[in-house]
């Protein structure tokens, strides 16, 4: 109290300070005087995230507001998001709410579809204003995985990782995304990155063993010739991809997988008739 009584002689009308008086005056009861702050407040700075953080918590202070937020909860929890979300834009007027409660409602307007971009994005917004919210973060990059802005997704695990609390499920997230990688040199590169940023845990244990025996695997020139291949030709690159498969098959030739994708690239490259040859071979084996 004495610190809030200081800053006010010296910065009376700054928002965060009225906001601040604002708070200590609804955590005594007075609800009137909360009420003069908040009015004060619209006046000062309509547009601050001060005053429309403290319009939710008035919202939120009345029973009327906590039963209607509760509805939105249960809402969102029982998979009807887009009548969660009009709930929720009904208890804010239509505004979207700021603080704590943004990030449940822009998570919520995340499930659904047509708008899961919208909501991306605007809580990547209040990520970048206030970091160190590891849910937060959580949420917002398994958001991006699955719109498969993978990129996007583990450079909000990489900041995840440099706080403790969130240090442990940004491993688990990112070793779960690169775990199951085809064989090949992105795959060892994206072991190499994550042992590069994780150094304990069960995650590293298990990316550890998986990056030794990879580069064992890679090592041997068919497998990698094999594994190149069949990367080459889910990328589009049969001109890539082809001598590679060759090389592969001619190491195994009762590979049914290398010659059903040799098969494809031929057939990328508009060679119909090895296309149909090798996939016929394969259809055999299998």
């Amino acid at each position: 109290q004495q610190s809030l009584y200081r800053l006010e002689l010296i910065d009376p009308n700054n928002p965060d300070v009225v906001a601040a008086r604002f708070r200590s005056l609804l955590r005594q009861g007075d609800i009137d005087g909360a009420q003069k702050q908040l009015d004060r407040l619209s006046q000062l700075a309509p547009s601050s995230n001060a005053y429309k953080s403290s319009r939710t918590t008035m919202l939120l202070s009345t029973p009327d507001g906590r039963q209607a937020l509760q509805q939105a909860r249960l809402q969102a929890t029982t998979g009807h998001a887009e009548e969660a979300v009009a709930s929720y834009n009904k208890l804010f007027n239509g505004a979207p709410p700021e603080g704590d409660i943004a990030v449940e409602y822009w998570s919520t307007v995340a499930k659904i579809p047509a708008r899961r971009g919208e909501a991306i994005n605007q809580l990547k917004r209040i990520n970048a204003d206030a970091p160190g919210n590891t849910g937060l973060q959580n949420n917002l990059a398994l958001l991006l995985f699955s719109s498969d802005r993978r990129d996007e997704g583990f450079a909000v695990l990489e900041q995840m990782a440099k706080s403790n609390a969130g240090r442990e499920g940004a491993s688990k997230i990112w070793y779960g995304q690169i775990k199951d990688m085809p064989v090949s040199d992105a795959s060892v590169s994206a072991l190499k990155k994550y042992l590069s940023i994780f150094s304990d845990g069960d995650s590293v244990a298990a990316a550890q063993s998986q990056l030794a025996e990879q580069q064992k695997q890679l090592a041997d020139p068919a497998f990698r010739a094999r594994a190149q291949g069949l990367a080459a030709v889910d990328s589009g690159m049969a001109g890539k991809a082809i001598p590679e498969l060759q090389q592969a098959v001619r190491a195994n030739p009762k590979d049914s997988e290398a010659l059903g994708a040799l098969g494809q690239a031929y057939s990328q490259k508009g060679d119909r008739a090895n296309a149909v040859a090798n996939l016929e071979k394969a259809l055999a084996l299998d």
